[in-house]
């Protein structure tokens, strides 16, 4: 077991370093602000910061550490793939904005509240209403296209890509519980308000889009769906140490475990769906549909098509500790 933990020290620094952030982030958006919240039976205030008429919204922080976060964890993994860092730094720089604008436009594409009444209400991220959906298609596109123009396997940065995804979407439905958002339906089970802690019962009392309760509260499908994208976190980040993976099979699993998950065990609980196509609200449809049967086809496609692709372990060259250590060295040297 020793052995175990020192050869993945770095990987369980980060693993337990993101939970840790995450937690800091939860513990600073609600603890100043849940005795008000209490005393006045209201829900928790939506901003972070406020300067006048300017602020900085507690989904859009949550956003953004889930990226910062998710970043981290890739350039310490193309670092044990000999990458150089910049092959995924000004990766994240322009798909991650680009896939946040189609996790928006997705979201106002099929939005049943109908079409924007002006062009801020479009782009207007920081009142919630970005689509998952939407981001891991433009994502995806933005990939390829980037792998092509760097030279660089694209199978791989799909991997990198499967992870990053998690941890955002783990970080970003925090954002979600500040606004009082993609929450189920109401429920008077005691057992549920019994076993989760008392800040959330708290917030699920309030809705953005249906009344406030005064008896029960509603079903955290935030909560689900954090923990369910939790444990695929964890199981990909235990497999990819693994020889059972080929490089690019992390995609594959991710798009079946998060369809399956969001498509069956979540969304069909959830009350702000969006349009329906033949009686499906979209992100059932699409999750069962392009996630779930795409990253079946995905895989099995691979194994036909790229019998010789390497397993994921191979592309692992580099001791990570090693390199870290002769980083520091050369710090030091510098600063000399």
């Amino acid at each position: 077991m020793k052995e175990w933990i020192k050869k993945n020290k770095v990987d369980l620094i980060l693993y337990f370093g993101f939970i840790f952030i995450l937690i800091i982030l939860i513990t600073l958006a609600v603890l100043p602000q849940y005795s008000r919240a209490l005393s006045t039976n209201s829900a928790y205030k939506t901003t972070a910061i406020e300067i006048g008429s300017f602020s900085i919204a507690w989904y859009a922080i949550f956003i953004l550490s889930g990226i910062i976060m998710a970043t981290v964890m890739a350039v310490y993994e193309i670092k044990r793939f000999g990458w150089e860092t910049d092959d995924i730094l000004d990766g994240v720089l322009i798909i991650a904005p680009l896939a946040i604008i189609g996790a928006r436009l997705y979201y106002v594409l099929f939005d049943p509240a109908g079409s924007p009444d002006s062009f801020i209400d479009v782009i207007a991220i920081w009142e919630g209403g970005l689509a998952i959906h939407g981001a891991i298609i433009v994502a995806a596109i933005g990939i390829i296209i980037y792998s092509r123009y760097k030279k660089i396997n694209v199978f791989a940065v799909a991997d990198l890509l499967a992870v990053g995804l998690l941890m955002g979407q783990i970080a970003g439905r925090w954002g979600n519980f500040m606004n009082a958002e993609t929450h189920g339906a109401a429920t008077t089970s005691s057992f549920l308000q019994s076993v989760l802690p008392n800040f959330i019962t708290h917030q699920m009392q309030f809705s953005s889009h249906m009344q406030n309760l005064t008896n029960g509260i509603y079903l955290p499908t935030f909560l689900f769906e954090s923990l369910w994208n939790f444990i695929g976190l964890t199981i990909l980040l235990v497999l990819r140490r693994t020889k059972l993976l080929k490089v690019g099979d992390m995609l594959g699993i991710y798009l079946i475990w998060y369809g399956f998950g969001r498509g069956v065990l979540i969304e069909p609980f959830r009350t702000d769906q969006l349009k329906e196509i033949f009686g499906v609200p979209v992100n059932i449809l699409l999750s069962l549909i392009l996630f779930v049967g795409g990253g079946i086809v995905y895989l099995i496609l691979k194994r036909v098509y790229n019998k010789d692709e390497k397993f994921y372990q191979e592309l692992l060259i580099n001791d990570i500790e090693l390199i870290t250590k002769k980083e520091q060295t050369n710090d030091k040297s510098d600063n000399l």
